[in-house]
């Protein structure tokens, strides 16, 4: 029907819905020419929303699977340098204890019992390592330290070889005190879980176990070695000068060794490290192969979009002019 065949209310409210409509339509063109993505996505896909159902879930996934890794990696990193602080701690003792042993008189034993205890506050600082609340050598149990202080701990051993018999009761007392599972270590000192944490998942059939525990038997020999320096000093031992020296070079000797486990420790952990970095660039480029694809399914022809906007725009400018020339009309101007 003419616009000139209805009243004048009913041909304004005509005019204004189809600007209404003429300026949605505008918006949404213009909208979808700024940002490149369909605003009606049903709408653009014809509503077969599965492909892009099955693309977004795929990338639910993989974020989170990114964020595994990306926490997986920075929980090895603050391990890998821990362990590093612990290496260089214990390598820096025996050398000074191996010096200290075998120096005729002994007179470098009370410096170097006072660095054990300097030596075994750090390596027990580095093991109660954490991120974000977790604690990192605590195996399952991560909601606290696995470490009791080195005050305990040597209080604890200086009581355990007080009244031991020369050297070699000394040395069977101390091995008890942290290898036996009833022994000072296990009972009182690590407080952390027996088990190891669960793998991370990495996806596509890959996980990774970032488990050292404080009490593995490689960080427990360095610890074992660096307390008995630490306390042989204490006159409840009872030992003689020469005692103490043997003791001391031999425990240097020993921490030389352990330096062996140590960088096992450390290259176990670096080996997960790489395995992360790759499961980190598979999940990146997994990610952005799947924007790609969402971005395909939802993105408009930006040419095609921009020449409808042309062609809404001229439409909207002949219905102002029309507007215009509509709301001039008068009774007068119709009689003459």
């Amino acid at each position: 029907m003419p616009l000139s065949s209805i009243g004048d209310i009913a041909q304004s409210f005509a005019l204004r819905r189809q600007s209404v409509e003429l300026n949605r339509h505008m918006d949404r063109l213009t909208q979808e020419l700024s940002s490149g993505v369909a605003s009606d996505i049903p709408h653009h896909l014809s509503g077969n929303l599965l492909q892009l159902a099955d693309v977004e879930r795929d990338l639910s996934v993989l974020d989170a699977r990114r964020d595994v890794a990306r926490l997986a990696t920075t929980d090895a990193e603050v391990m890998q340098a821990s362990l590093d602080q612990v290496q260089a701690t214990t390598g820096d003792l025996a050398a000074n204890a191996l010096t200290a042993g075998f120096t005729a008189g002994g007179t470098q034993i009370p410096t170097v019992t006072n660095e054990a205890r300097g030596a075994l506050e750090t390596i027990i600082g580095a093991l109660n390592s954490d991120v974000a609340g977790r604690a990192l050598f605590a195996g399952n149990r991560t909601d606290a330290a696995p470490m009791a202080s080195a005050d305990l701990l040597l209080g604890t051993l200086t009581s355990a070889l007080a009244g031991a018999s020369g050297i070699n009761g000394i040395r069977a007392r101390l091995d008890t005190f942290f290898d036996d599972p009833a022994g000072g270590f296990a009972t009182g000192v690590y407080k952390g879980g027996t088990d190891g944490l669960t793998p991370r998942d990495l996806g596509a059939g890959e996980s990774v176990a970032l488990d050292i525990r404080a009490d593995d038997p490689a960080l427990r020999d360095v610890m074992k070695q660096t307390a008995l320096i630490a306390v042989l000093d204490h006159g409840s031992l009872g030992l003689s000068r020469q005692d103490r020296s043997e003791l001391i070079g031999t425990a240097g000797e020993m921490l030389l060794n352990g330096q062996t486990g140590l960088t096992g420790l450390r290259a176990d952990l670096g080996f997960a490290e790489e395995r992360i970095a790759r499961a980190e660039s598979r999940i990146s480029a997994g990610l952005a192969s799947l924007n790609i694809a969402r971005n395909e399914l939802i993105s408009v022809d930006i040419p095609s979009t921009a020449v409808e906007l042309e062609q809404v725009q001229s439409q909207l400018e002949t219905l102002y002019t029309l507007t215009a020339r509509s709301a001039r009309l008068s009774l007068v101007n119709f009689l003459s």
